[in-house]
C-alpha cells in the first residue's frame, strides 16, 4: 500500500473540516469527515505523451487502479484533467462513483465508458448540490482552448475550497466565488496556454482572502510551462501576508478545519 493510500485509509478528518491531497498537475483528493472521497482532475497516466507527445516529468502520486472514489469532478476536458487512460479504470473499479464536469466533458466521459446515469453536467453560474458537497460554478477563461471550462468553489459544509481551474486572472468572473469566502484557494501557476502565472495567481489569492493558498499545474509536463511555486509563495507573502501559501509534494495531505465562530466572515 502506498503512503497516500494508507493516509487516505487511516487519516481522521475533524467534524466540519476536510483533508485534501495534491495528486500532481491539477489533481487533488478531498476526504470528508464521513469518509467520502472526491477526486478533482486526476491525471494519473502517461496519456499526454501517448496522445500529444508531452512527456511526464514527475510520477503520479497513485495509480488509477488504486483509486477509491465517490465522486470525480472535472474542470474541463483536456487530457491532463479528463484523463482518457485513468477515467475508464476508475469508473470500472468504482461502480458507485459519479462524475461531474462541464458540458465539454460529456464526450470524453462517454468515450471513457461512463454511462449517462453516472454523469452530471455542471452548468456555469449555478449551485449544484452533490449530496456530499455543493459546487458553486463560474466560467473560467481558458479561451478557445476550452470554452466551457469552469472555476468553482467546493463547499464541504464547514470548509469552502476555491478551484481556479485552467484560467486567466479574471476578477469579475471570479467575484461570485470570492463572495463565498473560501477557506482555501487551489490555483494554477504555469503561465502558458492562457493560464495564470505565479504573480497573477498571487493577486487572485489577495482578492479571494482565503486562509490557505496552494499552487498546482506545475512541474508535470515541460510543454505546459515550468511554473514558479517558490515565486508564488514569495508573491503571496508580499501581496497577502495573512494567507498561508503552502507547497505540497505529490501525495502530501493537508487538513483544513472549519473556522471558529469568531473567525466567520
Amino acid at each position: 500500500m502506498s503512503d497516500l493510500s494508507a493516509d487516505l485509509k487511516n487519516a481522521g478528518v475533524p467534524l466540519g473540516g476536510v483533508r485534501l491531497y495534491w495528486l500532481g498537475q491539477a489533481g487533488f483528493i478531498f476526504k470528508t469527515p464521513a469518509g467520502k472521497r472526491i477526486f478533482l482532475d486526476p491525471y494519473l497516466s502517461d496519456a499526454c505523451e501517448r496522445l500529444h507527445g508531452f512527456k511526464r516529468l514527475s510520477l503520479p502520486a497513485m495509480a488509477a487502479r488504486d483509486v477509491e472514489a465517490d465522486w470525480v469532478i472535472l474542470t474541463h476536458e483536456h487530457t491532463d484533467h479528463l484523463d482518457p487512460d485513468s477515467i475508464p479504470e476508475i469508473a470500472r473499479r468504482n461502480p458507485a462513483c459519479r462524475f461531474a464536469g462541464p458540458s465539454g466533458c460529456v464526450e470524453g466521459l462517454e468515450q471513457a465508458g461512463v454511462p449517462g446515469d453516472r454523469r452530471l453536467v455542471l452548468e456555469p453560474n449555478q449551485r449544484h448540490d452533490l449530496g456530499d458537497l455543493v459546487v458553486h460554478t463560474v466560467p473560467a477563461d481558458h479561451g478557445d482552448l476550452s470554452p466551457t471550462a469552469l472555476s468553482f468553489v467546493l463547499d464541504f459544509g464547514g470548509v469552502r475550497v476555491m478551484v481556479s481551474g485552467d484560467s486567466s486572472w479574471r476578477p469579475k468572473l471570479f467575484k461570485p466565488l470570492y463572495d463565498l469566502n473560501p477557506d482555501a484557494v487551489l490555483t494554477v501557476i504555469n503561465g502558458v496556454f492562457g493560464n495564470m502565472n505565479h504573480i497573477d495567481a498571487a493577486m487572485m489569492v489577495a482578492e479571494a482572502k482565503p486562509r490557505w493558498a496552494i499552487p498546482c499545474h506545475f512541474w508535470t509536463l515541460a510543454e505546459q510551462g515550468a511554473g514558479d511555486p517558490a515565486g508564488f509563495v514569495h508573491a503571496c507573502a508580499r501581496l497577502c501576508p495573512h494567507v498561508e501559501a503552502k507547497l505540497l509534494r505529490p501525495g502530501e495531505g493537508l487538513t483544513i478545519e472549519a473556522r471558529s465562530r469568531e473567525d466567520q466572515p
